[in-house]
């Protein structure tokens, strides 16, 4: 006892520094209790919580552990009520009509897609109704010219909901598409006819038009193939890309490239700090007499903010400009920011922001990776440092490589269980990729897009653009075959939501402590990726309209497809079952008997002894027999089905989606 008080004394004072560290991992943890909640608490419980934790704070005072354990429950308490606030003040999810409607509204946004382009409208109204608090996104048809960002326009459509989850526990759109804002998604039938023109005096609006003059330009001077992945860099808008090209990118482990994050935001504020720093001492009275590197600092600050609305503000993004802010503060007080402490500060603030981002691919994909490298070249910096001393050029430039290699190493291997969680995929090959694909981005691609949106309103931003494209090509080239290596891609089976929380506090373990303890975070993801590889797939699925179902029989899925079944709903259950193949069934007759289970065409009366019945029609029900039809179907959405010689687990999604404002049918008009 007293030797294991004497280590715990000791790790403590180890660590001593780090323990804040915990603060943003305690709240992000309680975010994720809101959102695993089968209903939604009551309002009240948002300020009880963190009226007892300061309480708890207040009694634990005098006493160190105890006062941080009540931080710790203070963090929580503050996430978890945010949580439940920002799914209470937004606009409730409204009723969609079926068929062809009549939509208005102002457009908000215009997206560029390979072929046309779609817009968002903003304060929109249905065929005459109320004015909706939330808003309609509409792809054009082809050829028909976008308007301008802030005229008011109408025309006739089809919209559509949120898809309901493939399977249970899969992907919530609903849930995505209510703290998006939007109400609908539809296909506009006629021109948009434009009923009041732009104002010019919206800056939300005259931003959007320079968007669209950057695209505009890009693709007179660039061939789609290019133009695209141009227009992505430096108007944030990735729906132009074609879909082949984006695949390109994804199998060679680049997708990172196509996200504007904060790779991005850090070339273009180095690009500005350098230009900066060069300006500054071509004056010898300036380099003596002002801060030259607080000032290129500050400067560099401002351009990475304005690239960042520039390409939309979005999370990645802001959570770069976070710790892009916490730098600069660093360099004007002469400390060092680029910390895991400055990487918390940035987590908590975009948690408070928007505490749904927590669910988010963005969100885990990059702050792992942030977390990664700082922790990874922390630990490696002594060794690093003697590798650097003394070296040669070609010893330098091998350094250089090897740094590139090690920062991918880190990067894509602390994202990737991530990226396998969200998108059941995993790209073998990121590294050899990005050995070329960043350096070429950052010293060529970046630097000349920089340039042509200085040359922009002069009309010679074709003078840039045109070499950007050259560097773009090239990267292009490079996915293109990167995708014919074999098992570029490896497709994975949907984690378990245990699996992924046992990676990602093993992951956070490892990278928020420095003492040898921090080695029991490696064991904790080896024991997620185990939960991850023992989990079995379902032996049967029934989607949300019982119009397609799968039964798994030994190595492959025998699928029945009815009439206007979800293509992507199909899509979504290959990565279930992983390298079973889905064969269309062979029933020919009403019923079909596979091992336990039935599959019937028609209402049954007589399950034949089998111990679950399957059907794409209600059934009137049998003796002894699990029944999954399209009465429950439509009642509990997506259901899975395990069977063993001893029991039948059924799931259903309502039970994984529960009672939420998000969930459809169960919103509030």
């Amino acid at each position: 006892m007293v030797l294991a008080r004497d280590w715990f004394a000791r790790w403590v004072e180890a660590e001593r520094g780090h323990f804040i560290l915990l603060l943003p991992v305690a709240m992000g943890a309680a975010i994720l209790v809101y959102f695993a909640l089968p209903s939604e608490p009551p309002l009240w419980v948002a300020a009880a919580l963190p009226v007892g934790a300061l309480l708890a704070l207040g009694a634990s005072w005098r006493f160190p552990y105890a006062r941080f354990l009540a931080w710790l429950l203070l963090a929580g308490a503050i996430g978890f009520a945010r949580a439940e606030y920002r799914s209470a003040t937004m606009p409730p999810m409204p009723p969609i009509p079926s068929g062809v409607v009549s939509v208005s509204g102002f457009v908000a946004r215009v997206e560029m897609l390979p072929n046309t382009a779609r817009v968002v409208l903003r304060a929109p109204r249905i065929d005459h109704g109320p004015t909706l608090r939330r808003l309609v996104r509409l792809k054009l048809r082809p050829g028909d010219a976008p308007p301008a960002p802030g005229a008011l326009v109408k025309a006739y459509a089809l919209l559509f909901g949120p898809d309901p989850p493939a399977y249970p526990g899969g992907w919530q759109q609903g849930r995505d598409e209510y703290f998006a804002n939007l109400a609908a998604v539809g296909v506009a039938l006629t021109p948009l006819k434009q009923l009041r023109p732009a104002p010019p005096s919206q800056w939300r609006d005259a931003l959007q038009a320079l968007r669209l003059e950057i695209a505009t330009q890009i693709l007179r001077a660039l061939p789609l193939s290019t133009g695209a992945i141009a227009v992505t860099l430096l108007t944030g808008d990735e729906q132009i890309i074609p879909p082949g090209e984006r695949q390109g990118f994804i199998l060679s482990g680049l997708a990172h490239i196509l996200a504007v994050a904060g790779l991005h935001v850090g070339i273009v504020m180095g690009i500005v700090f350098v230009l900066a720093r060069w300006g500054l001492s071509r004056s010898a009275w300036m380099a003596l007499h002002w801060p030259g590197k607080p000032i290129a600092a500050v400067l560099a600050l401002a351009g990475g903010a304005g690239y960042a609305l520039l390409t939309g503000a979005h999370l990645p993004i802001l959570r770069s400009l976070a710790m892009a802010s916490l730098v600069t503060l660093g360099v004007l007080l002469g400390r060092r920011a680029v910390s895991l402490r400055g990487l918390a500060l940035a987590a908590m603030i975009l948690l408070l922001a928007t505490p749904e981002a927590i669910l988010s691919a963005s969100f885990q994909m990059s702050f792992s990776a942030v977390a990664a490298l700082i922790a990874g070249y922390e630990a490696v910096h002594p060794i690093w440092r003697r590798f650097h001393a003394g070296r040669s050029m070609l010893g330098a430039g091998l350094m250089h490589v090897a740094e590139l290699a090690f920062t991918s190493l880190l990067a894509g291997g602390a994202s990737m269980p991530f990226s396998a969680y969200q998108f059941q995929q995993i790209e073998p090959y990121w590294i050899p990729a990005n050995l070329v694909a960043v350096p070429l981005t950052a010293l060529w691609i970046m630097p000349w897009g920089l340039a042509g949106l200085a040359l922009l309103k002069l009309h010679l931003a074709w003078l840039a653009f045109k070499p950007m494209g050259w560097g773009i090509a090239i990267i292009v080239w490079m996915t293109a075959h990167i995708a014919t290596w074999p098992d570029a891609l490896l497709k994975v089976a949907p984690m378990p939501g245990a699996a992924i929380l046992l990676i990602a506090a093993g992951l956070a373990w490892l990278c928020l402590w420095r003492s040898a303890a921090r080695l029991a975070g490696a064991g904790l993801i080896a024991a997620g990726l185990v939960a991850a590889l023992l989990a079995r797939p379902p032996d049967v699925l029934v989607s949300a309209d019982a119009r397609l179902i799968g039964i798994r029989q030994g190595g492959q899925v025998l699928l029945v497809e009815m009439p206007k079944a979800s293509s992507f709903t199909l899509e979504q259950w290959r990565a279930v079952w992983g390298w079973a193949s889905l064969v269309p069934s062979a029933c020919s007759a009403a019923t079909c008997r596979i091992g336990a289970v039935l599959y019937a065409a028609t209402p049954v009366t007589d399950c034949q002894g089998a111990r679950l019945l399957v059907s794409p029609v209600s059934q009137p029900g049998c003796a002894g027999a699990v029944i999954l039809d399209a009465r429950r179907a439509a009642r509990d959405g997506a259901l899975a089905a395990w069977v063993s010689p001893a029991r039948i687990r059924l799931v259903t999604d309502r039970a994984f989606e529960g009672v939420r404002p998000w969930v459809p049918n169960l919103s509030q008009p």
